[in-house]
């Protein structure tokens, strides 16, 4: 949605703001309010139909805070809904208020927001995550006196936890209107902070080296609470395809309502190049699967739908999700795509997933897209066994309640670490990338995070305590979030029911990280840290895992299973429902070129006959089309070199020579049969260049001892 992309760039002008309030704000003062009018000026709506609940925690106004504001800057107030409201949870932030003082007129541009509360130091909360921001808003301040300033949020901001409330004053305001904040008589650590310069960042409003305020801020929020029945409002993210994407082959729409909201009706997918919207369908259903380490997972996709789009023309279209309540309520959020009905989209004929590779051969692959141009052929070595260096977390260290993060945080003691396999994954991820050079993946403003705390930003975003787990659309929403608002350097992507050929491709070809989705008991997510070997005797592929629960590497196994496959996990098989991959945007992979073929005359083919074959080890062969329009497909296969020992003349394979062979080599030139046994080019029986009948007639004089032996 375009509320929710510009809610990035809005935040981060606080951060780019420049030191001009540095000096004004060490001259600040404190001046008693003398019993005057409060006047409200509010653009937020009234909760007539809901069960409204102002969450604040002062006391009442006492003091303004002279010579302190200067605009161009950010103020923070920790909220609490639990003190203020019956039944909070979950509670849906509507708006945000503020208490200022003024001497003169003046114009105010504003905006607000609310962010999760970061618990990284349990005993002073800080400001933490983004969760949702309003538009900019403007205020005509008619003269002297105290205000209240309402501004309500574009989109509502459910919360299980507590949170921060923000007001961002957006112009420089000259120090003659004398604008002021308000506080009450009680000074409270924690509570409330003010950022106007990166270099200086948030500062604590009760302790810090400009001026300690004699109270707390007089900024609060309303909404409503969840506990008494209220439902929030539908809230939809379409996740995939992503923004921009292009799609080549086979397309699931998938959408993420997450609101909290147990009264959502129906998610409906539409899509527009020019003219009115095109409904594609309708997903009802909504089941989706929970992942936390300790139950089982359940199923579902969540609201997700296939998308046959090979009638549409070529071009760019707009897909939009919009998600309705049985109260009649709805939200939508769109993107544009772009589509190929008949993509570069190659299936690799020879050589075979995990086949067994000799040389000389014939690479091919096939299309439906008629407009290639050309075809690339590329090989890439696969070391038996492959590793990357990750260090594991352990999810008990983490969802932290109590204010002891060393006690195991476990359920049985009412805390959240049991359940924290996504956010730790998802930050063993992030930790990766940023090892490898991605810096802004663990920086805000100028500073740089611990990994403890991006596994808490995480796990806001994908709101795992309020869920007590998390689900598939809220970690991919929860990482896609995390990354817009760290550097956006990082790029996802996911492959549903992938078999562990495609595991092998993605983590050790493509280089990426490889986050696994397991269903069953229990259902969790882990991380492929290692692949070893091939295929053992019990038909199972070995792999090395960051395991969250134990906090360490540990052995696996995958098998393949009709329509993916699953992974022996803590003593059990369970299901390889999703891989979810991270990479760095300008992540490169280095390939070494076999061949080329730039015409579709007699297919797209290469015929390969190398001398730097290692013999006994593996490969990916890649095969990149590129067609008229620049669009690029791309297929890979892992295979094993080696060439079985031949007998000369042998073309069927069976170990004899006799007349099938004979005809074997008849049945492949002239009636387009299967090629030989060990490839096609051992047909060329006398070594001339070409194969026809002269080749038919060296074999039938060597199998009747009437002749030399073939070349091959």
């Amino acid at each position: 949605m375009v509320r929710k992309a510009g809610a990035v760039v809005l935040f981060c002008l606080v951060l780019i703001s420049s030191a001009a309030g540095y000096t004004l704000k060490r001259d600040a003062v404190v001046s008693p309010l003398n019993n005057q009018t409060l006047q409200t000026f509010s653009f937020a709506p009234n909760f007539a139909t809901a069960e409204a609940c102002t969450v604040r925690h002062d006391n009442g106004p006492k003091w303004l805070i002279l010579h302190w504001v200067t605009g161009a800057e950010l103020y923070k107030s920790y909220q609490n809904p639990t003190l203020s409201c019956t039944t909070p949870y979950p509670f849906t932030v509507l708006d945000v208020q503020i208490v200022m003082g003024f001497e003169r007129r003046c114009t105010l541009y504003v905006s607000v927001d609310v962010e999760s509360a970061d618990l990284s130091t349990p005993s002073c909360p800080a400001p933490g995550n983004l969760l949702s921001i309003s538009s900019e808003y403007m205020f005509n301040i008619p003269g002297s006196g105290l205000y209240l300033l309402s501004v309500p949020l574009d989109s509502p901001a459910v919360v299980n936890d507590a949170y921060f409330a923000g007001f961002y004053i957006s112009n420089v305001l000259d120090t003659l209107i004398g604008a002021s904040v308000v506080t009450d008589s009680i000074p409270a650590l924690c509570t409330g902070y003010n950022i106007w310069d990166t270099a200086i960042g948030y500062i604590d409003l009760a302790n810090n080296s400009y001026f300690d305020f004699p109270g707390r801020l007089l900024l609060f929020s309303s909404g409503t609470t969840g506990g008494t029945g209220v439902e929030p409002e539908p809230s939809i993210i379409l996740l995939k395809p992503g923004m921009n994407e292009l799609l080549l082959g086979a397309v699931k729409l998938w959408g993420s309502e997450n609101s909290g909201s147990t009264i959502i009706d129906s998610v409906r997918f539409e899509n527009r190049r020019n003219g009115s919207w095109t409904r594609i369908g309708i997903d009802a259903d909504g089941q989706r699967a929970l992942r936390n380490g300790v139950d089982p997972s359940g199923t579902g996709d969540g609201y997700a739908l296939d998308w046959n789009y090979s009638a549409l023309t070529e071009g760019a279209y707009w897909l939009k999700a919009a998600a309705f309540d049985t109260l009649g309520r709805f939200d939508v959020d769109s993107h544009q795509v772009s589509i190929d009905p008949t993509p570069p989209d190659l299936t690799m004929l020879n050589p075979t997933s995990m086949d067994t590779l000799c040389l000389p051969t014939t690479l091919e692959v096939t299309s439906l897209d008629e407009n290639i141009t050309q075809v690339k052929f590329e090989k890439k070595a696969a070391p038996w066994d492959f590793n990357i260096s990750i260090t594991p977390l352990a999810q008990s260290k983490y969802g932290d309640k109590n204010g002891n993060p060393n006690d195991g945080n476990h359920a049985a003691s009412g805390e959240y670490g049991d359940y924290y396999c996504g956010p730790v994954v998802g930050a063993m991820a992030v930790k990766y990338w940023f090892d490898k050079g991605f810096l802004y993946s663990m920086r805000e403003g100028t500073s740089y995070i611990s990994v403890d705390t991006v596994v808490e930003r995480l796990a806001a975003n994908m709101q795992t305590r309020a869920n007590k787990g998390t689900y598939d659309d809220l970690f991919y929403g929860g990482m896609l979030q995390y990354i817009a608002t760290h550097g956006n350097e990082l790029q996802l992507d996911l492959h549903r029911r992938p078999d562990y050929a495609k595991l092998r491709t993605i983590f050790q070809e493509n280089e990426l990280t490889a986050i696994m989705a397991l269903g069953g008991m229990p259902g969790a997510y882990v991380m492929a840290t290692g692949v070893n070997g091939l295929l053992e005797e019990q038909g199972r592929y070995p792999v090395k895992i960051a395991d969250p629960i134990s906090g360490s590497i540990i052995t696996a196994y995958i098998k393949n299973v009709p329509g993916g496959a699953q992974v022996y996990y803590r003593s059990s098989w369970h299901d390889l429902e999703m891989i979810i991959t991270v990479k760095g945007y300008s992540l490169t992979v280095t390939r070494e070129s076999i061949g080329t073929d730039n015409s579709a005359a007699g297919g797209w083919t290469f015929d390969w006959n190398s001398s730097n074959m290692v013999k006994d080890s593996l490969y990916f062969i890649t095969a990149t089309a590129t067609d008229a329009t620049g669009r690029i497909g791309m297929v890979t296969n892992l295979v094993q070199y080696g060439c079985p020992v031949m007998v000369k003349g042998d073309y069927d394979g069976n170990g004899v020579l006799n007349i099938g062979d004979v005809l074997y080599l008849i049945n492949f030139i002239y009636k387009k049969g299967p090629a030989p046994s060990g490839g096609a080019g051992r047909a060329d029986a006398n070594c001339n260049g070409d194969i026809d009948i002269s080749d038919i007639i060296c074999a039938i004089k060597y199998i009747y001892a009437a002749g030399p032996a073939p070349c091959y």
